[in-house]
Protein backbone atom coordinates (compact mmCIF):
# COMPACT_ATOMS: atom_id res chain seq x y z
CA UNK A 1 0.00 0.00 0.00
CA UNK A 2 2.85 2.37 0.86
CA UNK A 3 4.52 1.67 -2.49
CA UNK A 4 1.24 2.38 -4.31
CA UNK A 5 0.75 5.72 -2.51
CA UNK A 6 4.35 6.78 -3.17
CA UNK A 7 3.94 5.88 -6.85
CA UNK A 8 0.73 7.95 -7.09
CA UNK A 9 2.49 10.92 -5.42
CA UNK A 10 5.48 10.71 -7.78
CA UNK A 11 3.19 10.44 -10.80
CA UNK A 12 1.20 13.49 -9.62
CA UNK A 13 4.36 15.60 -9.17
CA UNK A 14 5.77 14.51 -12.55
CA UNK A 15 2.54 15.24 -14.41
CA UNK A 16 2.16 18.62 -12.72
CA UNK A 17 5.68 19.62 -13.79
CA UNK A 18 5.15 18.39 -17.35
CA UNK A 19 1.79 20.13 -17.66
CA UNK A 20 3.19 23.43 -16.36
CA UNK A 21 6.09 23.29 -18.83
CA UNK A 22 3.71 22.68 -21.71
CA UNK A 23 1.52 25.55 -20.55
CA UNK A 24 4.49 27.96 -20.47
CA UNK A 25 5.73 27.02 -23.94
CA UNK A 26 2.77 28.49 -25.74
CA UNK A 27 -0.56 30.11 -25.11
CA UNK A 28 -2.86 27.09 -25.10
CA UNK A 29 -6.60 27.38 -25.63
CA UNK A 30 -8.19 24.89 -23.24
CA UNK A 31 -11.67 23.74 -24.20
CA UNK A 32 -14.84 23.92 -22.14
CA UNK A 33 -15.88 20.27 -22.65
CA UNK A 34 -14.21 17.14 -21.25
CA UNK A 35 -15.06 13.58 -22.27
CA UNK A 36 -13.42 10.93 -20.09
CA UNK A 37 -12.89 7.18 -20.04
CA UNK A 38 -12.29 5.59 -16.64
CA UNK A 39 -10.41 2.27 -16.91
CA UNK A 40 -10.44 1.81 -13.13
CA UNK A 41 -13.49 2.76 -11.06
CA UNK A 42 -13.99 1.39 -7.53
CA UNK A 43 -16.89 1.94 -5.12
CA UNK A 44 -17.38 0.56 -1.61
CA UNK A 45 -18.94 -2.90 -1.18
CA UNK A 46 -16.50 -4.39 -3.68
CA UNK A 47 -17.88 -2.80 -6.84
CA UNK A 48 -15.07 -2.55 -9.41
CA UNK A 49 -15.60 -1.57 -13.01
CA UNK A 50 -15.10 0.87 -15.86
CA UNK A 51 -16.85 4.11 -16.66
CA UNK A 52 -17.17 7.26 -18.65
CA UNK A 53 -18.12 10.86 -17.99
CA UNK A 54 -18.89 14.20 -19.59
CA UNK A 55 -17.98 17.53 -17.99
CA UNK A 56 -18.91 21.02 -19.12
CA UNK A 57 -17.13 24.12 -17.83
CA UNK A 58 -19.61 27.03 -17.89
CA UNK A 59 -17.07 29.46 -16.42
CA UNK A 60 -13.49 29.52 -15.08
CA UNK A 61 -14.38 28.27 -11.60
CA UNK A 62 -17.14 25.70 -12.05
CA UNK A 63 -17.54 22.37 -13.82
CA UNK A 64 -20.62 20.16 -14.04
CA UNK A 65 -19.83 16.49 -14.54
CA UNK A 66 -21.92 13.34 -15.05
CA UNK A 67 -19.99 10.07 -14.42
CA UNK A 68 -21.42 6.61 -15.22
CA UNK A 69 -19.90 3.34 -14.01
CA UNK A 70 -20.63 -0.32 -14.83
CA UNK A 71 -19.15 -3.03 -12.62
CA UNK A 72 -17.22 -5.91 -14.16
CA UNK A 73 -17.36 -8.17 -11.09
CA UNK A 74 -21.16 -8.13 -10.61
CA UNK A 75 -24.39 -6.80 -12.09
CA UNK A 76 -24.20 -3.17 -10.90
CA UNK A 77 -24.48 0.33 -12.42
CA UNK A 78 -23.78 3.69 -10.79
CA UNK A 79 -24.50 7.22 -12.03
CA UNK A 80 -23.67 10.56 -10.42
CA UNK A 81 -23.99 14.31 -10.75
CA UNK A 82 -20.90 16.23 -9.65
CA UNK A 83 -20.38 19.98 -9.14
CA UNK A 84 -16.65 20.71 -9.47
CA UNK A 85 -15.38 23.88 -7.80
CA UNK A 86 -11.96 25.02 -9.08
CA UNK A 87 -10.47 27.48 -6.53
CA UNK A 88 -7.62 28.49 -8.91
CA UNK A 89 -9.58 28.43 -12.21
CA UNK A 90 -9.99 25.47 -14.57
CA UNK A 91 -8.20 26.80 -17.65
CA UNK A 92 -4.65 25.72 -16.83
CA UNK A 93 -2.60 22.57 -17.47
CA UNK A 94 -2.74 21.20 -13.89
CA UNK A 95 -5.91 21.78 -11.90
CA UNK A 96 -7.41 20.79 -8.55
CA UNK A 97 -11.11 20.82 -7.69
CA UNK A 98 -13.36 20.08 -4.72
CA UNK A 99 -16.41 18.27 -6.02
CA UNK A 100 -19.60 17.48 -4.08
CA UNK A 101 -21.52 14.72 -5.84
CA UNK A 102 -24.84 12.92 -5.49
CA UNK A 103 -24.79 9.30 -6.61
CA UNK A 104 -27.25 6.50 -7.30
CA UNK A 105 -26.34 2.84 -7.68
CA UNK A 106 -28.39 -0.26 -8.36
CA UNK A 107 -27.68 -3.90 -9.08
CA UNK A 108 -27.30 -7.31 -7.48
CA UNK A 109 -25.27 -8.28 -4.48
CA UNK A 110 -24.29 -11.69 -3.14
CA UNK A 111 -24.98 -12.23 0.56
CA UNK A 112 -23.24 -14.89 2.64
CA UNK A 113 -25.88 -16.55 4.78
CA UNK A 114 -25.82 -19.26 7.45
CA UNK A 115 -28.06 -21.01 9.90
CA UNK A 116 -27.70 -23.50 12.73
CA UNK A 117 -28.55 -27.07 11.78
CA UNK A 118 -29.60 -28.95 14.93
CA UNK A 119 -29.41 -32.32 13.17
CA UNK A 120 -25.69 -31.97 12.37
CA UNK A 121 -24.94 -29.66 15.30
CA UNK A 122 -23.15 -27.12 13.10
CA UNK A 123 -23.64 -23.99 11.02
CA UNK A 124 -24.61 -24.45 7.38
CA UNK A 125 -23.35 -21.72 5.04
CA UNK A 126 -24.87 -20.63 1.75
CA UNK A 127 -24.99 -17.68 -0.64
CA UNK A 128 -27.94 -15.88 -2.18
CA UNK A 129 -28.31 -12.91 -4.50
CA UNK A 130 -30.59 -9.94 -3.87
CA UNK A 131 -31.28 -6.54 -5.43
CA UNK A 132 -29.29 -3.67 -3.89
CA UNK A 133 -30.05 0.03 -4.37
CA UNK A 134 -28.42 3.02 -2.70
CA UNK A 135 -28.51 6.80 -2.97
CA UNK A 136 -25.97 9.07 -1.33
CA UNK A 137 -23.60 12.02 -1.23
CA UNK A 138 -19.82 12.17 -1.75
CA UNK A 139 -17.27 14.92 -1.29
CA UNK A 140 -14.56 14.30 -3.89
CA UNK A 141 -11.16 15.75 -4.61
CA UNK A 142 -10.02 15.73 -8.22
CA UNK A 143 -6.80 16.40 -10.10
CA UNK A 144 -6.70 17.06 -13.86
CA UNK A 145 -3.48 17.19 -15.87
CA UNK A 146 -3.79 18.45 -19.45
CA UNK A 147 -0.50 17.16 -20.84
CA UNK A 148 -1.33 18.13 -24.42
CA UNK A 149 -3.78 20.67 -25.78
CA UNK A 150 -6.63 18.17 -26.11
CA UNK A 151 -5.54 15.19 -24.00
CA UNK A 152 -5.75 14.95 -20.23
CA UNK A 153 -5.45 12.38 -17.45
CA UNK A 154 -6.70 12.68 -13.89
CA UNK A 155 -7.89 11.05 -10.72
CA UNK A 156 -10.93 11.48 -8.52
CA UNK A 157 -11.67 10.13 -5.06
CA UNK A 158 -13.87 10.88 -2.10
CA UNK A 159 -15.87 9.67 0.86
CA UNK A 160 -19.46 10.22 1.93
CA UNK A 161 -22.65 8.52 3.08
CA UNK A 162 -25.63 6.71 1.64
CA UNK A 163 -28.84 8.38 2.76
CA UNK A 164 -30.78 5.36 1.51
CA UNK A 165 -29.36 1.85 1.36
CA UNK A 166 -31.45 -1.32 1.27
CA UNK A 167 -28.51 -3.55 2.11
CA UNK A 168 -29.68 -6.87 3.55
CA UNK A 169 -28.83 -8.08 7.02
CA UNK A 170 -27.96 -11.71 7.62
CA UNK A 171 -31.13 -13.54 8.64
CA UNK A 172 -29.40 -15.92 11.04
CA UNK A 173 -26.84 -13.57 12.53
CA UNK A 174 -27.35 -13.05 16.29
CA UNK A 175 -27.41 -9.27 15.67
CA UNK A 176 -30.13 -9.57 13.03
CA UNK A 177 -33.47 -7.89 13.65
CA UNK A 178 -36.38 -8.56 11.25
CA UNK A 179 -37.26 -4.89 10.87
CA UNK A 180 -33.71 -4.19 9.60
CA UNK A 181 -33.70 -6.82 6.87
CA UNK A 182 -34.63 -4.47 4.05
CA UNK A 183 -33.72 -1.10 5.51
CA UNK A 184 -32.75 2.42 4.57
CA UNK A 185 -30.09 2.97 7.21
CA UNK A 186 -27.27 5.44 6.59
CA UNK A 187 -24.13 3.61 5.44
CA UNK A 188 -20.54 4.55 4.54
CA UNK A 189 -19.71 5.38 0.91
CA UNK A 190 -16.39 5.89 -0.89
CA UNK A 191 -15.17 5.88 -4.47
CA UNK A 192 -11.94 6.24 -6.46
CA UNK A 193 -11.18 6.27 -10.17
CA UNK A 194 -8.53 7.27 -12.66
CA UNK A 195 -9.51 8.85 -15.95
CA UNK A 196 -8.19 9.93 -19.31
CA UNK A 197 -9.83 11.68 -22.17
CA UNK A 198 -10.25 14.58 -24.52
CA UNK A 199 -10.73 18.26 -23.70
CA UNK A 200 -12.16 20.39 -26.49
Amino acid sequence: MKTFLISILCLTVSLTTLAQREGRKSKVHYGKNIISFMPVYAITNNYVGVGGSYEILPNDYIGIRVPVMAAINTNYVNVGLELKLYPARNNGPAKYAIAPMITYGTGNEVQNDYYWDAATNQYVYSKYRYNRTHFGFLLNQTFNFTIMQNFFIGMDGGIGINYYDNVNQNRYNPNYYPNNRDNSNITFLAQFHVMMGCRF
